[in-house]
């Protein structure tokens, strides 16, 4: 894992460390959401863009997402691009405190229990009315959640 990123974590200028979402969470993430063709997904965190071209790939939801490490962010922007599915994703070199949710009907996002809870009453904010929310790893503190799901591996 990349040391600098978690000296910036530590250090409090982001809301988790770079931990990347297992291939199988990302999949099993998307089934938790119900994505479908219709769906607009936005990834706060995307590191390497592997749940957005997942959501692409294999539900044709189309979404963005938000990576504030500029090495991550190439990263997410060779991927899909490599996938050729630039027309269905793009993505944004930003922290997630600054990304926009008024289009999203899914949010997924991997980050710390700090993380969850800053990023908290932007989403209840800006989320539409049927967004659906999905957190690996970490709960909402004073939310609960319609459905919860174990993933093992």
């Amino acid at each position: 894992l990349r040391l600098g990123l978690w000296v910036k974590y530590l250090a409090g200028f982001r809301l988790a460390p770079f931990v990347p979402t297992p291939h199988h969470v990302a999949k099993a993430m998307l089934r938790l959401a119900d994505v479908k063709s219709s769906d607009f997904v936005v990834d706060l965190g995307c590191g390497d863009a592997r749940l957005l071209i997942s959501a692409a790939k294999d539900r044709g939801a189309k979404g963005y997402g938000v990576e504030m490490d500029g090495e991550l962010f190439k990263e997410a922007v060779r991927g899909i691009g490599k996938e050729g599915l630039s027309h269905m994703i793009s993505v944004h070199q930003k922290d997630a405190m600054d990304a926009e949710l008024h289009m999203a009907s899914v949010v997924t996002l991997y980050l710390s229990d700090a993380g969850n809870a800053k990023i908290l009453p932007k989403l209840q904010h800006q989320l539409p009315p049927n967004g659906r929310v999905v957190s690996f790893c970490w709960p909402f503190k004073g939310i609960n959640p319609l459905r919860v799901e174990r993933v093992d591996g």
